[in-house]
């Protein structure tokens, strides 16, 4: 039986060759993950790493079981306000399906993307399937 929502932990651990236009970007850079209309974490703002941050920022998240892909946008935070980087859709299936054992910890890296299609970066991370909501909700003191 397939549960109706799987229990994630995932690890924002860095980027790579982050570009704005065909410069490196200088600093104040931050993720965003989008796992469904109302699921969704943000880094901390990284204001040394230039064109390769480092946030290294673990999140809990709830991922709905009907759920084809989460969205990973990389920003940078200006005095106008916050500006897309690049981003991309991370298929379910990369870290749900195929060989790895329960709990197996999934390191991924995806190229960057704008909305043009140009290439922008690179976005490493790690997710870890944990267990399904329920089971997690009636064992832990996880807060929603």
């Amino acid at each position: 039986m397939h549960p109706q929502i799987l229990f994630l932990e995932m690890t924002i651990l860095s980027a790579e060759e982050l570009r704005l236009n065909a410069c490196l970007l200088k600093q104040s850079t931050f993720v965003t993950v989008h796992s469904g209309s109302q699921h969704h974490a943000t880094t901390n703002i990284d204001n040394q790493g230039s064109g390769y941050p480092c946030w290294n920022q673990k999140f809990d998240l709830e991922l709905p079981s009907n759920i084809q892909y989460m969205t990973i946008e990389v920003k940078r935070r200006s005095l106008l306000g916050n500006v897309m980087i690049g981003m991309v859709n991370v298929p379910v299936t990369d870290f749900t399906q195929g060989y790895a054992a329960a709990n197996h910890l999934h390191f991924l890296s995806y190229l960057l993307r704008d909305r043009k299609g140009l290439r922008k970066g690179i976005v490493n991370l790690s997710i870890r399937v944990k267990e399904s909501w329920e089971r997690v909700r009636n064992t832990t003191a996880f807060v929603r």
